[in-house]
């Protein structure tokens, strides 16, 4: 039986839709928890969630809260620190574009009016990915751009033999004859891409050992917390997260400047786990 991931309802088979959250149903709320991750605008929630889905946080859903009159945006649990770390890292690149623009930027805290034009950064990517994915790229253009031009030879050779008349027919090899040399010199600028990328990736991976090593020397859980909720009798852990990475970050880039904004959230995301779950 299908379920409500919001308020835990029951129903029927059949019906696909909350009558009551309006938020697409389950077939088990077994393993999943969804919870709020933000509020606002029926317009701003909907770009927010585009932005997440577009950052592969597929789980992302707005609700309009009857009780409250505005419109929560929820994840899974189990995505939910890697979309508030995307959702980090836009909000710091909507402020940087309202700076650019001559705007006045946001306090820290709010929630900012998303636009989706460009995209973003999203969440990071390293360049072994990167080069991995150009890579393959490479390959397959070349390979369709080579079979393709074959293709067409042995069309003007006579021994494919293709029932069109030779006006038609040199119109439309030569068409796809352009095309397919178009595949080949798209394949060789990929490769060429991924060889620049994958050197980058050693010097990345060289990087994030080197970090790794000193994080493992000075920070701690116990050194991180250190200050942090002296003053604050209960916190949640949502609150907690965001004060510990960005103690972290500080100090992470304190100790090696001039470190990628992407590349640092990402590095510190990770390391976070690694020490306090």
């Amino acid at each position: 039986m299908p379920w409500c991931p919001k308020c835990k309802n029951e129903y029927r088979e059949g019906v696909t839709v909350c009558a009551d959250c309006g938020v697409e149903l389950k077939d088990t709320l077994e393993g999943s928890v969804d919870e709020p991750l933000t509020f606002g605008e029926k317009e701003q929630m909907e770009r927010l969630k585009e932005f997440l889905h577009f950052n592969q946080i597929k789980s992302a859903y707005t609700s309009f809260d009857l009780k409250d009159e505005v419109y929560e945006l929820f994840v899974s649990g189990e995505e939910r620190r890697k979309a508030a770390l995307a959702v980090d890292v836009f909000f710091k690149e909507e402020k940087e574009k309202e700076k650019a623009e001559g705007g006045e930027p946001a306090a820290d805290g709010d929630v900012v009016p998303l636009s989706l034009t460009g995209r973003g950064k999203g969440v990071y990517q390293n360049s072994a990915k990167k080069a991995e994915e150009n890579r393959s790229s490479a390959y397959l253009l070349l390979i369709l751009g080579s079979v393709g031009l074959i293709a067409i030879i042995l069309i003007f050779a006579g021994i494919i033999p293709v029932s069109i008349n030779i006006m038609n027919r040199y119109m439309i090899c030569g068409v796809m004859g352009v095309l397919f040399v178009l595949f080949v010199v798209m394949g060789v600028v990929s490769m060429k891409s991924s060889k620049i990328l994958a050197q980058k990736a050693e010097s990345e991976n060289n990087l994030t050992s080197e970090i790794t090593k000193w994080c493992s020397e000075n920070l701690t859980a116990e050194s991180v917390d250190a200050g942090l909720f002296e003053d604050v009798e209960e916190e949640s852990e949502e609150s907690r997260y965001f004060k510990r990475v960005d103690k972290m970050k500080k100090q992470i880039s304190y100790q090696f400047m001039n470190l990628d904004e992407g590349f640092l959230d990402s590095f510190t995301d990770d390391y976070y786990q690694n020490i306090f779950e």
